[in-house]
């Protein structure tokens, strides 16, 4: 066992080696980095605490960034607000064809079922309120034909329905140039 005996003389050969010993050695990062986590665990260091600065390119990269956030979200907004208002805008059309459909079902009803009731005042009736009554049929007649050949103008049904109609009208209008017409448009 060596002792530490402080008086004891040191050989030339040890104050040499002593003297070639370099006077500032750096012990290394290392060696700091070792003895700070070693007191943080031990509980004689606190938490490190970490200061951090802003710079301007990461400020220009925040602000770009929420920039570019905000755009996508406005660009998602109107797509999907677009889609919506197109989806509401054909179930619409096609709820208003339906009703409009059903509209014409039911003027056509309503339409028979006056002419049958003309029918049957041909007994009753004046024979003037008579023809005023078949000459309006008539007219409404001929104002849906026309409107049946704008929506299907390929139809041969309507279109001959139409021509029909035209040569009737031109034949009545040469035999009674004379005869005024009431007609009731609605």
């Amino acid at each position: 066992m060596m002792s530490q005996d402080t008086n004891t003389p040191l050989t030339d050969e040890e104050q040499a080696a002593f003297a070639a010993l370099p006077r500032d050695a750096d012990p290394g990062r290392l060696l700091e980095e070792r003895t700070v986590k070693a007191l943080r665990v031990g509980g004689l260091l606190g938490a490190r605490r970490v200061r951090r600065t802003w710079s301007a390119a990461m400020v220009a990269a925040g602000v770009a960034a929420s920039i570019a956030f905000f755009a996508s979200g406005l660009a998602a907004g109107q797509w999907l607000a677009t889609r919506t208002v197109a989806t509401s805008i054909a179930t619409a059309s096609q709820e208003n064809a339906m009703q409009v459909a059903a509209a014409v079902q039911r003027s056509g009803s309503a339409y028979v079922t006056a002419l049958a009731a003309l029918g049957q005042l041909s007994d009753t009736a004046s024979a003037e309120s008579i023809a005023q009554g078949r000459e309006a049929a008539l007219s409404a007649l001929y104002a849906a034909v026309g409107e049946l050949v704008l929506l299907a103008p390929d139809d041969p049904l309507s279109a001959t329905i139409r021509e029909l109609m035209d040569r009737r009208a031109g034949e009545s209008a040469g035999a009674n140039a004379t005869t005024i017409r009431n007609v009731v448009w609605f």
